[in-house]
């Protein structure tokens, strides 16, 4: 709306927006000037948030009747908190006749008492007419006294505002039993520090949509009815993108109303490509930044701390792990600042992010978290504020990490053969300390409530807890699907060979399909004959998971002849032969499946137990599957003897072990020498974190049991097939419940 200009007086019942960035003095008349200054360049859009301003009046008559006259507006950016206190107190200018005062106060702390305290005290002197030149106003504490001293004097009721506080330190100078003053102050979180003051804390909600959608009309006016009424679903998810915030909002509203031929359709669809902030921000011709806000925020940083800022901008997703902050920072200089502080660089640069409440911890998900549009203002600021060779550095940083944190979390969580440069490799950067699968958890019920409810108060994790493979698997998947559909050449198939064994024991099939797509198109064009065979033999162990024999079948012939190529690894030639074997053992051939596993021993990795009792393990289904049950029995028993051995030289192999008691619990004839064996299964598969199996053993369990502890074996493995998606198998097992 260039060459507008905002004005305001007397009262609106309806709406008052304020679309420009409010700068200079507002005086409210009488013989003295009143002024009211907000952060220079900052953009507002009030909506008329009656509930919010009638909750101010009544803070109002509890600060009359002796109550607290600290009040605290909380929020997001862009939620309009300053916009409310402004119009409140503007209300309200009759009542504070002496002073309304507004400071920006966003900044870091001086040698004093921070940024904006001085300020307040100079900005009073200066409108009043009193010469600090003369004695007691020589130093900023003698300022600070001598503004209190004005303001506790008879018949002077002020209302003062620090705007985006960071500090106590900007706060408690004006802290006092004054009865004629009330301090309103911003942030994005309470400020800590000025409990004995008894602040009363106002946190402030998005606009709800009918708000926002009323607020549009208002701008556009006269345009309204033709212009959103003509699209109304793409006015409906315009007013969605917004997700209430006046900034957002209004930013919008202003730029459809300058803009007489922009669509609202065209509108949204720029702002969901390119995201809602940085389009606003580019659209913006002569009005104000809509980013302005973040802008303070973001300047006030330490160099680390803005770098650093810069790089989350460039992750894939808003939420991150706290060692990525390592592996970002892993060459930052140390910067001057507390002599004491002796953590590294990227610690100080991550705690002062979450100072500023830039971040957030979220201690169900075990990751830091950006609002959204934070999030979306730390991408605009790696466009503004970084290079080309920085986000070139950054994102291979990004890149780099997830990849090194998977192989790591996988090499913890499994002990296959794997394929992949960076198995045994030693990272540059810090990497999690991963605890192992299924640690401690030795109950159902626990392990039931810790995978349901990751964020339970009982079972959440600290800032420094390890996390397991799972946890940081969960929380990072989302990131290491994007990784891999747009990453490096040898991304995606390292990462889906890294989240195999992940897959395999959590489902997620959807996903899973996802991951191994991708990794097999890369490595086919990376040319790679074991990473072909490697991802061709999961894409066809996912198959036969799912049911489809046929696209099994064609897979693992795929993997068997990507393997013999000349100079591929010969493990992985036994491995296609494993499961062109146990493709034929589910299509009910036991004689094929045995001559095929026993032709893929002598390819299997012979300095090692795990691969043979994997194989004696298959030998024995194939046995039990032809009815020999002697043999089946001693091909398992020799399986165990090689998993045993196999967890004195390297680690336990819980899940597989889970696997071959079960099969024997099968076979035994005595009921109580099976029960002993599955319940020795289910501790394996417990610890393993291996839900499905979980069920299967505990669906056993109920065959041997009786009345209500059949029920709840029953009802226990119900629950396990559901955790994994396994719902024909959960009803199944639910129904002979009856």
């Amino acid at each position: 709306m260039s060459g507008t200009h905002n004005t305001y007086s007397g009262g609106s019942p309806n709406i008052l927006a304020q679309l420009g960035p409010v700068t200079g003095g507002v005086y409210l008349g009488g013989s003295e000037p009143r002024t009211v200054r907000i952060i220079p360049g900052t953009t507002s859009a009030f909506q008329n948030r009656q509930a919010e301003l009638s909750d101010l009046d009544a803070l109002l008559d509890g600060a009359e009747r002796g109550r607290s006259r600290l009040w605290c507006l909380t929020g997001p950016p862009g939620t309009g908190k300053t916009a409310l206190a402004i119009t409140w107190i503007n209300q309200h200018r009759d009542h504070f006749s002496h002073a309304q005062i507004a400071i920006a106060c966003g900044g870091d702390l001086g040698e004093g008492h921070g940024r904006g305290i001085v300020e307040v005290c100079d900005r009073y002197f200066s409108l009043r007419g009193i010469d600090t030149d003369r004695p007691g106003f020589d130093t900023d504490e003698g300022k600070v006294e001598m503004f209190r001293a004005m303001i506790e004097e008879q018949d002077r009721p002020t209302v003062l505002l620090l705007d985006d506080v960071r500090t106590a330190a900007q706060v408690r100078p004006f802290l006092s039993n004054t009865p004629n003053l009330v301090v309103i102050t911003t942030s994005r979180l309470p400020v800590k520090g000025v409990a004995d003051s008894l602040p009363r804390i106002f946190g402030l909600r998005p606009l709800p949509d009918g708000d926002v959608s009323a607020l549009f009309r208002d701008v556009l006016g006269d345009q309204g009815p033709e212009r959103l009424d003509a699209e109304p679903e793409a006015f409906d998810r315009l007013v969605a993108l917004c997700g209430g915030s006046p900034l957002l909002a209004g930013t919008a509203a202003a730029l459809l109303h300058d803009r007489t031929d922009l669509g609202v359709g065209d509108l949204v669809a720029r702002m969901e490509a390119q995201g809602r902030l940085t389009h606003l921000v580019d659209s913006v011709e002569d009005g104000p930044d809509p980013a302005a806000v973040f802008e303070v925020s973001y300047a006030e940083l330490s160099s680390n701390a803005r770098a650093l800022y810069r790089a989350l901008g460039l992750h894939p997703v808003r939420h991150v792990d706290r060692w990525l902050a390592g592996s970002l920072l892993r060459d930052a200089p140390d910067e001057a600042g507390n002599p004491g502080d002796h953590r590294d660089p990227w610690e100080q640069a991550l705690d002062e992010l979450c100072k500023r409440s830039l971040l957030k911890w979220d201690p169900g998900s075990g990751r830091y978290l950006m609002d959204d549009l934070t999030y979306e203002h730390a991408r605009l600021a790696a466009q503004r504020h970084g290079t080309d060779s920085e986000r070139h550095r950054f994102r291979a940083r990004i890149r780099e990490y997830h990849l090194y944190a998977a192989v790591a979390a996988d090499t913890v969580r499994t002990a296959r053969w794997r394929v992949g440069p960076l198995y045994g490799a030693e990272a540059s950067f810090p990497l999690p300390t991963f605890t192992g699968p299924g640690e401690g958890e030795t109950e159902f019920r626990a392990w039931l409530e810790h995978r349901r409810n990751p964020g339970n108060p009982d079972v959440h994790r600290d800032e420094d807890s390890p996390p397991t493979p799972d946890q940081w698997f969960e929380g990072a998947m989302e990131t290491l699907l994007e990784l891999a559909r747009g990453g490096a050449p040898g991304d995606a198939w390292q990462l889906a060979e890294a989240t195999n064994g992940y897959f395999t024991a959590n489902g997620r099939n959807d996903l899973r399909a996802l991951m191994l797509e991708a990794g097999f198109d890369d490595a086919v064009a990376c040319g790679n004959a074991d990473a072909t065979a490697r991802m061709r033999a999961q894409l066809a162990e996912a198959a036969l998971g799912a049911g489809d024999l046929d696209k099994a079948l064609e897979h693992a012939r795929a993997s068997l002849a990507a393997a013999e190529t000349p100079g591929a690894d010969t493990r992985g030639r036994g491995a296609a032969l494993e499961w062109i074997g146990l493709h034929a053992r589910r299509s009910g051939d036991a004689v094929e499946a045995e001559r095929l596993l026993r032709e893929s021993r002598p390819f299997l990795d012979h300095t090692r137990e795990r691969p043979l009792a994997l194989s004696d393990m298959h030998l024995g289904d194939v046995a039990a599957m032809r009815g020999d049950t002697a043999a089946a029995l001693q091909w398992y028993r020799t399986s165990m003897e090689r998993f045993r051995a196999h967890a004195r030289l390297e680690r336990p192999d819980r899940a597989n072990e889970g696997k071959v008691l079960l099969a024997q619990a099968r076979l035994v004839q005595a009921p109580a020498q099976s029960r002993t064996l599955l319940e020795e299964a289910r501790e394996a598969f417990l610890a393993a974190d291996r839900a499905h199996q979980l069920g299967k053993v505990l669906e056993g369990l109920g065959e041997l049991l009786e009345g209500r502890e059949r029920v709840r074996a029953w009802t226990d493995a119900a629950e396990a097939f559901q955790l994994v998606g396994r719902v024909a198998e959960a009803e199944r097992v639910l129904a002979r419940i009856g």
